[in-house]
């Protein structure tokens, strides 16, 4: 019998019933007519000029902005290479630059400067000419913002010199670095330097990308729609995320795992972002099969989910100068249980601040890496200055999402074990942005990092002291000044010297001194009814249902 989600919440909510004593017969799936809704839909369905009309995408995050100049949340970046595009993007780990606005570049002998040349017949979405200006004016203005931390410790600013040349004037010789040129070039969506409002672009932003926002309900959904005057007519040109292969797309929010699965079972969207692991198996068998009805596909991702501890010393955390401590919560933790019991096929263990995606990772972090040992942990615990210091409550700080949240518990959990207080600290998308930087909120951090092109700059653009600063000091993105640690990840993310053992080193120096740890690699599933035949996915993981394959007869649920 075909298991459906529905009729286990219908189940469920019986039981609850009864157990309150009263009674209630479990309502009837509603598979039988879900299947057959679809089997209609898909005999009256049509394609509009070789485009789907539209795509519901059920999403498990807020948006809490579409203005990466305002911080790039998770669902920002979902929608980013939609409304926006930049000089150049990257489309997975490792590949190599896709040109959008840029044309071309050139890096001068001495690494000091980037000339970049741009299409000169670029404009954004209300018919604004983009030339040279606006694309230096964007750089500088994301520089002041504060947020442009992808490339900020490279560039100093960006200048143009003609209607289609920018130079961008790097920090001294940043060239140099493995991953410098990629992050500037593919860092910074391009405005008109004129139309430009802070206000405004948060919920309705001009962007020179393929689609354009209609409808942005907050906390709800965002809708938006081809643009038929996409500046970049040539196909041939065209970057892989710039495909406008659907009319209208609908990200419909909605946050609880369960609810989530429901809507694509019962027809509410066409596809869903995300599976937890307690769901999989109402879309796939345990081959790993998508079962009838519903296309389902695995995407590795480069995010590495973490727990890092506060290393500002000066704004009150109790573990930025305990290392014994840190390695006591550390030793504390089952990384496998907590990833297994929340995570399931959805993810893998890391060891390390990493995964095994990045062509610079070592296997053998999985033999060196902090484990889970109660003795080891109590022991380093005993030399801590924990109880001297009167048994304190560490504030562990995570999103408030499903999975996080569990996953701080669970740390909360395996802490007391040994004797360690702690409170879970939870806050909705935008909160958790500006907390996560300040270092007065809390004790320990759930979040997930990546980096497109590999652990090298990962760790320079997190680790070292150029990610943030905090009351005027520069500050890693776990607080930590200026020290040891930002050195190697210098030496590690410099062709010069970059190497496996400059990368080893880092490693090694994080996880001896207990800096931050790692818990998992997501494996996104992201799952669509039939009719969508091609499911894609950006660099994170993250799926983009404009650029998604669709069979000729496919309709969807807002047709």
């Amino acid at each position: 019998m075909k298991k459906t989600l529905a009729a286990l919440l219908a189940a469920s909510m019986a039981l609850s019933l009864c157990a309150c004593g009263g009674g209630s017969k479990p309502a009837e799936t509603t598979a039988a007519a879900v299947e057959s809704g679809a089997t209609e839909a898909a005999g009256a369905a049509e394609s509009a000029g070789g485009r789907a009309k539209t795509v519901t995408l059920g999403m498990n995050t807020q948006i809490s902005t579409l203005d990466p100049f305002n911080g790039a949340s998770t669902g920002t970046i979902y929608l980013t290479e939609a409304l926006h595009d930049a000089l150049y993007s990257i489309p997975a780990l490792g590949e190599e630059l896709e040109n959008e606005i840029g044309k071309s570049y050139e890096v001068s002998d001495d690494g000091k400067t980037l000339t970049v040349e741009i299409y000169d017949y670029v404009h954004d979405q209300a018919g604004n000419k983009i030339d040279a200006e606006d694309v230096a004016w964007s750089y500088n203005t994301y520089l002041a913002t504060g947020n442009a931390t992808q490339f900020a410790k490279y560039l100093d600013s960006a200048e143009a010199t003609d209607a289609t040349h920018v130079v961008f004037h790097m920090k001294e010789d940043k060239c140099k670095e493995t991953s410098a040129v990629k992050s500037v070039l593919s860092g910074c969506v391009i405005y008109d330097k004129d139309a430009y409002s802070a206000d405004s672009y948060a919920t309705n932003p001009v962007g020179c990308g393929p689609y354009k926002v209609t409808e942005f309900v907050t906390g709800a959904s965002v809708t938006i729609e081809r643009d038929p005057n996409y500046w970049q007519t040539d196909e041939s040109l065209l970057a892989s995320a710039k495909k406008q292969n659907v009319e209208k797309c609908i990200f419909k929010i909605i946050l609880e795992d369960a609810q989530l699965a429901l809507a694509l079972e019962t027809g509410d969207v066409d596809a869903v972002n995300y599976v937890s692991a307690d769901n999989l198996q109402f879309f796939m068998d345990d081959n790993g099969n998508a079962l009838d009805g519903y296309t389902v596909q695995p995407f590795n991702s480069i995010l590495c989910v973490n727990v890092s501890f506060n290393m500002f010393p000066d704004a009150g955390s109790k573990v930025a100068n305990d290392k014994n401590l840190r390695l006591a919560i550390e030793w504390a933790i089952d990384k496998e249980g907590i990833t297994n019991t929340i995570m399931g096929k959805t993810a893998s263990v890391s060891y390390g601040f990493a995964t095994p995606l990045y062509g610079d990772y070592n296997p053998e972090w999985e033999k060196e890496d902090n484990g889970y040992d109660i003795e080891k942990a109590k022991a380093y615990l005993a030399e801590s200055d924990y109880v001297k210091n009167g048994s304190p409550t560490l504030v562990i700080m995570t999103e408030s999402n499903e999975v996080k949240t569990k996953a701080a518990q669970m740390i909360q959990n395996y802490c007391k074990e040994i004797g360690i207080n702690m409170e879970v600290k939870t806050a909705d998308t935008a909160l958790f942005d500006n907390y996560k930087y300040d270092f007065s909120e809390w004790d320990l951090k759930i979040d997930n990092n990546g980096n497109r092109v590999s652990l090298a700059a990962l760790y320079s653009n997190f680790l070292s002291a150029t990610h943030t600063s905090y009351n005027g000091v520069p500050t890693s993105f776990n607080g930590l000044p200026e020290g040891d640690l930002s050195k190697l990840c210098d030496v590690a993310n410099n062709v010069d010297t970059n190497s496996q053992e400059a990368v080893d080193a880092v490693f090694d120096y994080y996880t001896e001194n207990a800096i931050l740890y790692g818990l998992w690699g997501p494996i996104n599933y992201v799952a669509a009814k039939d009719g969508i035949t091609g499911l894609k996915v950006q660099y994170l993981s993250y799926a983009q249902p404009w650029t998604f394959d669709f069979a000729p007869d496919y309709k969807g649920v807002a047709d």
